[in-house]
């Protein structure tokens, strides 16, 4: 009895030792391009101002990358998803211009993909490829991946065509 007990008080000062371990060596940081590119606030766009002036809320709220944007997309209010969908299209054109256009993946193994697709950013019109979602997605998202994609695609056609 005296044994399990011992064990058991063992067992839980592990724990409570392990829990007061306040060092970070369990976070990862990802400072690849594609997490870069995701993240990457441009400041400069003005597209909805209009519309976030009706919404108070939204005050403090920049929605300047393509990762808060794409969260515009989940609203039900259409001038919203409006402002969202101009924005998204604002970055993929800004990104584009800076020689980093962007094409967005989801689904299994998705992360290993984008890995290996951004080994070599000089192929493929330089495209960064950047994984928003391994198996399932909200369908705001998807609706977010298709626009930057499309307007990607669409600015890579027109430079080629030139």
């Amino acid at each position: 009895m005296i044994g399990k007990l011992l064990v058991l008080i063992s067992f839980f000062s592990f724990f409570y030792a392990e829990s007061q371990n306040n060092d970070n060596s369990n976070t990862v940081e990802d400072n690849s391009i594609s997490t870069q590119l995701y993240t990457k606030c441009f400041e400069n766009l003005n597209q909805g101002n209009e519309i976030f002036l009706k919404y108070p809320e939204f005050k403090a709220s920049t929605f300047c990358s393509l990762i808060t944007c794409s969260f515009l997309l989940s609203y039900k209010e259409t001038d919203l998803q409006i402002a969202g969908e101009q924005r998204l299209i604002g970055i993929a054109t800004q990104l584009f211009k800076e020689g980093n256009p962007v094409y967005l993946i989801s689904g299994l193994e998705s992360g290993s993909k984008e890995k290996k697709k951004n080994e070599n950013l000089e192929d493929d019109n330089r495209i960064v490829y950047i994984s928003y979602a391994e198996c399932t997605s909200p369908f705001f998202l998807k609706r977010a991946a298709d626009i930057v994609n499309q307007q990607t695609l669409s600015l890579i056609k027109n430079e080629s065509s030139k």
